[in-house]
């Protein structure tokens, strides 16, 4: 799917919902333009403590307080605007990842690599045919 709202027009809330939920690792890449689910994904993210530091002045002197803040690691606007090139992965049981991709096609490899994709869609495309073409007998005509 290109966004998580294609997902929902194809299944539903419920049924989407239910297909993210079921998905033991999911991978997010740049583009993500739906400011719910860059916030989603933010907040399946998490936050982290950041430390504040505030000084105030009085008649006795100097005075410094640290207290320590929750924000979030990746906002929502920061997801929005990933570069190409980058996604989110997201494993059950680990925290999220951002992953620097690489083109397969400038890897060593990529021409078998080519050639196996280009096999698999050839054979895909065989048997969906064969599946919704009639089949002919030795005459030629439809069985």
């Amino acid at each position: 799917m290109q966004s998580y709202r294609q997902g929902q027009k194809v299944w539903g809330d419920a049924g989407m919902d239910a297909m993210w939920s079921a998905s033991t690792i999911k991978v997010i890449g740049s583009g993500i333009d739906d400011p719910d689910f860059a916030d989603k994904l933010s907040r399946l993210i998490g936050d982290h403590d950041v430390e504040t530091t505030s000084t105030s002045m009085s008649e006795s002197g100097k005075s410094t307080s640290v207290s320590m803040r929750q924000e979030r690691i990746l906002p929502a606007d920061a997801i929005r605007a990933l570069p190409k090139g980058t996604a989110l992965a997201f494993a059950t049981g680990m925290r999220a990842a951002m992953l620097d991709l690489r083109p397969w096609y400038l890897e060593p490899g990529a021409e078998e690599l080519s050639a196996a994709s280009d096999r698999a869609s050839k054979a895909i495309t065989h048997r969906a045919l064969a599946k919704y073409t009639p089949h002919q007998d030795d005459y030629g005509t439809a069985a």
